[in-house]
This record gives structure tokens, C-alpha cells and sequence, in this order.
């Protein structure tokens, strides 16, 4: 494998629009980066099976764009699973979801190759692995431990005899904070993310304080979005 070319995918991965890579509050933190040096050091050592499962189970699994390509690749090249085109289309189309031009430009070198038959198939793994593994599904289920976070009193630490505010520690920055900060900074996360899922879905703008019906209704519309087929 050209490894020119995996540290060019890197770098997509790393120029992400800045809109998504703040909806998802993931950033492409150091954790990322040291398992998908293992996991690219398992490849090159020929421990397919062992990297793929990195890629998949630790990596894509968890929205990570360079990851569910490789997944596509290791499964176009029969390197540590069996070889299937049409497994490998579905994940190069989730690569793509962010539209990182290098992915959508394997994504859709891959379809232009496949008969209708296969592109039917190639339908279903695709929408399977979107249920599981979109952006949006995983931006759900943020917002959902974040409104969570936010119904409960976090525990903190206050002076005895004291007036000073309560503090507590943010799980995202590590950065010990007024609890009323930490309730600031979480809604102003949870609505960074409800501003793109509004955009993706179309629909009016979406608040944190929403009810638990609410949510529960926002979470079918993203379920019925993303058994769509809208990138071909």
C-alpha cells in the first residue's frame, strides 16, 4: 500500500470541515492518533486481522472517517477479512460522509465500477453501517449524555464557611470550572451540534431545552434520514 497516500488521507481526516469536527466534539485528539498508529503499524507488519479490528472496532466505530476507510480497504483487498467489493463500497461511502474530497473521490470511483445489482447491495451494508456509525447517530448520542450531565447536580467541591461557587471538572477539557460555567459550555456544545443536525435534516432551528419527547422525536427523524440513500 502506498503509505504516501495513508498520510495524505491523514490529513483529510485533519482538515475536516471545522462545523463538523465541533458538532461532534471530538477533535483529533492524541488517543485517535496513537490507535491509528497501531493500528497502521499492524498493517505494515502483515497483523491484518489485528489492525482491522482496531480500525473497526476502536476507530470507526466511533466516527472516525481515516478508519472506516480503511475498514473499506482492508475488505477490497481481502487483507485480514474476506475480500467483498461490495462491503468495501459501503464503508468507503460512510468514509465519505464529511465529503473529504479524497474520500468521496474513492467512494465514487468504487460505485462507477458496480453493476445495479451491486449497487442495491451495496445500499443496504451502507445504511446498516449508517445507523451504527454516522456522524449524526453519534452526535445523538452526545447530546443525550450531555443533557444528562445537565438535569443532574454535578458533584463539586464548596469551602465550609465559605461563598465560593461550586466547582467541578469539565470531562471534555479537564479544566476544573464554576459549575455555571460547565452548564455554559455544555449547552453552547449541545448547540453547536442541534445546529447541524438541523441543517442536515432541514427542519426548524433546535434548542438544548427540549423535552425528553422531543428528543426521542428528533431521534426518529435522524433514524428515518439515515435510511436514505443520498450520496449517489
Amino acid at each position: 500500500m502506498n503509505y504516501r497516500y495513508l498520510i495524505l488521507l491523514f490529513v483529510v481526516l485533519a482538515i475536516a470541515p471545522v462545523s463538523v469536527v465541533q458538532a461532534q466534539g471530538r477533535g483529533f485528539d492524541t488517543s485517535t492518533l496513537r490507535l491509528q498508529a497501531k493500528a497502521d503499524n499492524l498493517y505494515r507488519k502483515g497483523h491484518w486481522e489485528r489492525a482491522h479490528f482496531i480500525y473497526v472496532n476502536e476507530l470507526a466505530a466511533k466516527g472516525d472517517k481515516y478508519s472506516q476507510y480503511m475498514a473499506g480497504y482492508m475488505c477490497m483487498h481481502g487483507k485480514g477479512v474476506e475480500r467483498d467489493k461490495i462491503r468495501a463500497s459501503a464503508w468507503y461511502r460512510l468514509a465519505a460522509e464529511r465529503d473529504g474530497p479524497e474520500f468521496v473521490a474513492i467512494r465514487d470511483q468504487t460505485l462507477e465500477t458496480m453493476s445495479e445489482e451491486e449497487m442495491l447491495e451495496s445500499d443496504a451494508i451502507f445504511l446498516d453501517l449508517r445507523q451504527r456509525y454516522s456522524d449524526l447517530v453519534l452526535m445523538l448520542d452526545d447530546i443525550e449524555e450531555e443533557r444528562e450531565a445537565m438535569s443532574e447536580t454535578p458533584t463539586g467541591s464548596r469551602l465550609s464557611g465559605s461563598s465560593s461557587a461550586i466547582t467541578v471538572i469539565d470531562p471534555a477539557t479537564g479544566d476544573t470550572i464554576a459549575r455555571n460555567e460547565y452548564l455554559r459550555r455544555l449547552e453552547k456544545r449541545m448547540q453547536v451540534k442541534l445546529d447541524y443536525l438541523a441543517d442536515k435534516l432541514g427542519s426548524e432551528p433546535l434548542e438544548p431545552d427540549m423535552s425528553n419527547g422531543e428528543f426521542a422525536e428528533l431521534r426518529d427523524r435522524v433514524g428515518e434520514y439515515l435510511q436514505t440513500v443520498n450520496d449517489r
